[in-house]
């Protein structure tokens, strides 16, 4: 939900830190240590399919350990388990995160990979999504990551293989998707683009 933003002209590098000291109006995400912006709210249809995707997610973890998140909920992927909170240098804000391992969530957001990250892709955040994000989350070891496209009713679903993600399955809006987190839960494509 964010925009891309040009590093300075000095080409400096920022961290959680400075991520922590800025204004509600400044960039919303930190990749590799380059700021991006936020973009203006996004259309309504967008917003019905991170909903839905919500509830779906939100009624199954009802009653079972771990917890879905809403943007915007930061995440925090430290380069190394060791690295301080202050020192990371990629700060993102998913649409929408799972968390099983509870342990990773603090009054920061999660700290570390979270299980499932879903984006909705939006004109301006496309390339950002599909590539810079996608190698992001491999290296940080995210197992699963969907990416929504809303336009199109489709969906491509990456899983974590021996450290990278495999080819991803593709499904339109007639679908439904198998959870690789969770072995009983299928996603109705039909009940999720219903808008």
């Amino acid at each position: 939900m964010s925009t891309d933003q040009q590093p300075d002209e000095n080409n400096l590098r920022y961290t959680y830190k400075d991520y922590l000291t800025w204004a509600k109006t400044q960039p919303g995400e930190i990749l590799n240590g380059v700021p991006y912006g936020r973009s203006p709210a996004p259309p309504s249809h967008y917003l019905e399919v991170l909903g839905e995707l919500y509830m779906a997610f939100a009624l199954y973890l009802r009653e079972k350990p771990g917890k879905v998140f809403l943007f915007p909920f930061d995440v925090r992927l430290p380069a190394d388990t060791d690295q301080k909170d202050e020192d990371i240098a990629t700060v993102v804000q998913p649409d929408l995160t799972v968390v099983c391992d509870l342990s990773k969530v603090d009054k920061g957001g999660c700290k570390g990979a979270p299980d499932l990250i879903i984006e909705i892709l939006a004109e301006d955040t496309m390339h950002r999504d599909l590539h810079l994000k996608l190698r992001l989350y491999e290296k940080a070891g995210v197992p699963e990551y969907w990416v929504v496209h809303p336009e199109d009713q489709t969906v491509l679903a990456f899983q974590l293989e021996e450290g990278a993600y495999a080819a991803p399955q593709f499904y339109r809006a007639s679908d439904q998707i198998p959870v690789g987190l969770f072995p009983d839960l299928l996603i109705s494509l039909a009940e999720i683009f219903r808008g």
